[in-house]
């Protein structure tokens, strides 16, 4: 059911030429902007800056979490996914 909150996925499908690397300033729907850094396929850290307050889903492999943000502020998304 899509209730209208965008979701995040963290690393969904990385190519196996990319096993490591990091991207900035990703812009994602909804108002959001990641940092991610990955090695050998896997997370290693993920930043997620609100730019306008609206919620979101953080999806990372099996798991989702919901996130409230509040705008200008930045998201440890590792720290969360723990």
């Amino acid at each position: 059911a899509n209730t209208g909150t965008p979701v995040v996925a963290l690393l969904p499908a990385l190519p196996t030429e990319w096993p490591s690397g990091s991207v900035t300033g990703l812009v994602a729907r909804g108002g959001f902007e990641l940092d991610i850094t990955w090695e050998d396929g896997a997370l290693v850290s993920a930043t997620l800056r609100s730019k306008r307050g609206n919620p979101c889903s953080i999806r990372y492999g099996e798991k989702t979490i919901p996130l409230k943000t509040v705008a200008g502020q930045s998201y440890d998304l590792k720290a969360l996914l723990k």
